[in-house]
């Protein structure tokens, strides 16, 4: 059955547009020129990611399901903070959620990893290599001095409430002196009661006395975790029924208001985030998950008004498997993307940097093939491309 895909992706690939002519000698020249071979069990040297000139958010785009790619994440957490001073990463995660796993990450807490882990049983994240990063980001974590430990912070909506009202119980005071309605609807948000949840923000909003009260000097995250939440109700009221760019647009929506409300918070920082794929894009286009219309979050991260408008880069994690045509990737998908230009390195692990001086991936060389602006460059969509070979999928716990 493999070997039928792979031909019926090989025959695809040559129907694409320009995708039977070969590749310009001036691209595989400088792909040449540019390979980083990546041994991922041994930290990055500086440097090897190529330019990073004018960033301020490194994104890198996952496959959920594979599980090298949780150790290039390693590779590059490391990297981005020995070398570029990134102390914040912007996860995947929902936004009362990250406030559980900073709490694990600097305190070490087992049972709130396992809290963490438990409740994404079912779900793409339950896995002995989710696990196993968490545990050593904790264990890196405990090397650094205190005013280089690293923080997480959650961008997504919280589609685990009972994970979210943990997260939310590690802002509020216990021994605040409030009134007993706000009392009693706080304590049902911290028990993980949807219906309270759904309530706090208008609780918040109508007595911002006794919220101030209740969560002292994390009052403005506790705001910024009652928008989340009325997000994540919208999400959950009506648009999952919607295609699938529609209801990611919302989710998308909630990443850069988290975003801002971090980027407000820490103005001077350097970020790093892990995405699915498809969430790191940074132009409009057509693929297997997501339509010319679907406004991913890099693109709203990179957009004019956005605090770190032009100082996004996006490092895609792709895939290849069983044999020079037959390539995965999460997103853009399979034919969303010519990889030809990079067949000689199929079946290694490799980091290729193609915003660097005289790329023509930065001059009108554009892999993206559906839906893609003709006037744009593969840079335009994302700026670094880690490819990794043969991984297996990630291991459910259980």
């Amino acid at each position: 059955m493999r070997a039928i895909v792979g031909i019926a992706l090989a025959a695809a690939l040559l129907a694409l547009p320009g995708c039977g002519t070969g590749v310009p000698d001036s691209a595989r020249e400088y792909l040449e020129s540019q390979a980083n071979p990546l041994d991922l069990d041994q930290p990055l040297a500086n440097g090897a990611v190529g330019n990073v000139d004018g960033y301020r958010v490194f994104l890198v785009g996952e496959t959920h399901t594979k599980a090298k790619d949780k150790q290039a994440e390693k590779l590059l957490v490391r990297y981005f903070h020995e070398y570029e001073g990134v102390r914040y990463l912007l996860w995947e995660t929902g936004f009362g959620s990250g406030l559980l796993l900073d709490h694990y990450l600097q305190t070490g807490d087992a049972e709130e990893l396992d809290f963490y882990l438990e409740q994404l049983n079912g779900t793409m994240g339950y896995t002995l290599e989710e696990r196993d990063f968490w545990n050593w980001l904790r264990e890196y974590n405990t090397t650094l001095p205190d005013q280089e430990k690293l923080h997480v912070v959650g961008l997504d909506i919280d589609h685990q409430p009972e994970t979210a009202a943990r997260g939310l119980s590690l802002l509020s005071d216990d021994s605040a002196a409030v009134g007993e309605a706000f009392a009693a609807t706080l304590e049902g948000a911290r028990d993980g009661d949807v219906r309270a949840l759904e309530e706090l923000g208008r609780a918040i909003r109508e007595q911002t006395d006794e919220a101030r009260a209740a969560f002292g000097a994390s009052y403005g995250w506790a705001v910024q975790f009652a928008e989340n939440f009325d997000r994540t109700v919208r999400y959950y009221q009506g648009t999952e029924t919607e295609q699938s760019s529609k209801s990611n647009d919302l989710r998308d929506e909630a990443m850069m208001s988290n975003f801002r409300f971090i980027a407000e918070s820490y103005p001077q920082e350097t970020f790093f985030g892990e995405f699915g794929s498809e969430h790191i894009i940074q132009s409009a286009c057509e693929t297997e998950f997501g339509s010319s219309t679907y406004n991913r979050f890099a693109m709203r991260l990179d957009a004019a008004g956005s605090p770190v408008a032009g100082a996004v880069c996006s490092i895609l994690l792709a895939h290849t498997e069983q044999g020079p045509l037959f390539l995965r990737s999460y997103s853009p998908s399979n034919g969303d993307l010519d990889y030809r230009p990079f067949e000689q390195w199929f079946g290694q692990d490799a980091l290729f940097s193609l915003d660097e001086t005289g790329s023509p991936f930065a001059a009108g060389q554009n892999l993206v093939n559906q839906g893609a602006d003709a006037g744009l460059s593969t840079t335009d969509y994302f700026q670094k491309l880690v490819l990794l070979s043969d991984s297996p999928d990630c291991t459910p716990l259980g």
